[in-house]
């Protein structure tokens, strides 16, 4: 039964579109490594502002691209692949058109879609640079990021203190078959002693 539940949790990352899952005990669950520090009003702002861009995306280029938008204290990560530049542009066109946003990142790969097996790949990154980052710390209460990969590229968003961010991205730089490691994170005040 729990090969059968990691085997489906496995397929369904790797299909996903628009939101990067990961297994872990055989359940698929979100990319967040931690806590969200975020308030609860601005984790829906995020969430709604995500949503609404990557129904705009799907519906400016169906199957010709893939698209995958995270959010981040209105902080847009655009990530996948897209026809030409052109549409690289107006995606990020697309992102800064909604209130929410504050910034763009436009990580977009212009280039064929990538294939399921790709996919899956990033997904197993994901996983393995989590696994590093929480064996690491110690303690995921320290932590507040978000992992995606998108062609072997990881990406760090949130908010963490500066030199726990410099340690989570040498650490995600350490992981084999990691060919890139970007840092988008805001930084996090040290709690007071």
């Amino acid at each position: 039964m729990m090969k059968r539940l990691i085997t489906a949790a496995l397929l369904v990352s790797s299909l996903s579109a628009c939101v990067p899952l990961v297994v872990a005990g055989g359940v698929a669950v979100g990319a967040w490594i931690g806590s969200d520090p975020r308030p609860s009003l601005t984790i829906k702002q995020d969430t709604t502002l995500g949503a609404n861009i990557s129904a705009r995306l799907v519906d400016e280029w169906k199957e010709r691209a893939h698209v995958t938008v995270n959010t981040f204290n209105g902080q847009v990560l655009l990530t996948g692949e897209v026809p030409d530049a052109a549409a690289k542009a107006r995606a990020e066109e697309i992102a800064r058109s909604f209130a929410q946003t504050k910034r763009v990142f436009n990580e977009l790969y212009v280039g064929p879609v990538s294939t399921t097996s790709e996919r899956l790949n990033d997904t197993q990154l994901t996983t393995r640079v989590k696994s590093a980052l929480l064996t690491a710390t110690g303690d995921a209460s320290a932590v507040h990021l978000q992992v995606i990969t998108e062609r072997s590229t990881v990406y760090l968003l949130g908010m963490s203190q500066p030199a726990l961010a410099d340690k989570a991205a040498n650490l995600a730089a350490s992981v084999s078959g990691v060919s890139r490691v970007v840092k988008l994170v805001q930084p996090l005040q040290p709690l007071p002693q």
